[in-house]
């Protein structure tokens, strides 16, 4: 006696769609744009490549939609960090970074995708998305804590140096996490007039 397929669970297209952003991030952290085959995402989703193709029209497309995904869950993660601290006296910056470093701690993927967008900019169209959603995060810091061109700069360089560091899954406490603190906590009353 054979036994029938279980019949397919009808999701929304917004919730299939998630999932199959969810599951692209986890292909494209692995293996970036140009390594990474439709088809994997496909089966990780349970989605047909063909529904894959139709939703998003291109894995440069669903890849530059991981991309935003990412993007917003790092600005997501500094607007919450920013609303809760405006009741705290610390330097924004050094909050906005411990939020960065939490995130990529609990989830290893962002810090792995961001590396990958920036390895695909010599795509034209991957270098323009990536380069504005870069710039308008970049904004989005200044606006949040108040940090000249310099801060947000220092600020993002020590960003950098946590991504690399959670990509490579250094163990424990880093020193450079400490740095980065310590960098931010330097730089925030020089750029801002703020102690």
């Amino acid at each position: 006696m054979s036994q029938s397929p279980a019949p397919r669970v009808y999701k929304p297209a917004a919730v299939r769609r998630r999932e199959i952003i969810a599951a692209a991030a986890i292909e494209f952290a692995e293996n970036g744009l140009a390594g990474t085959r439709l088809e994997a995402i496909a089966a990780r989703s349970e989605v047909s490549h063909p529904r894959i193709v139709q939703m998003f029209g291109s894995k440069r497309e669903l890849f530059l939609e991981v991309v935003t995904w990412v993007f917003d869950r790092v600005s997501e993660a500094f607007v919450a960090t920013a609303t809760a601290h405006q009741e705290s006296s610390g330097p924004a910056l050094v909050a906005l970074g411990d939020a960065y470093r939490r995130l990529l701690q609990k989830d290893r993927t962002v810090a792995l995708v961001l590396l990958h967008a920036y390895a695909a900019a010599g795509d034209p169209v991957v270098r323009d998305e990536v380069a504005a959603r870069y710039l308008t995060l970049q904004q989005t810091i200044t606006d949040l804590t108040g940090a000249d061109a310099m801060g947000v700069r220092t600020f993002v360089a020590t960003g950098l140096l946590v991504t690399v560091s959670s990509a490579l899954a250094l163990p424990g406490k880093r020193a450079d996490a400490q740095w980065g603190g310590w960098l931010l906590e330097l730089v925030t009353p020089a750029v801002t007039g703020r102690r």
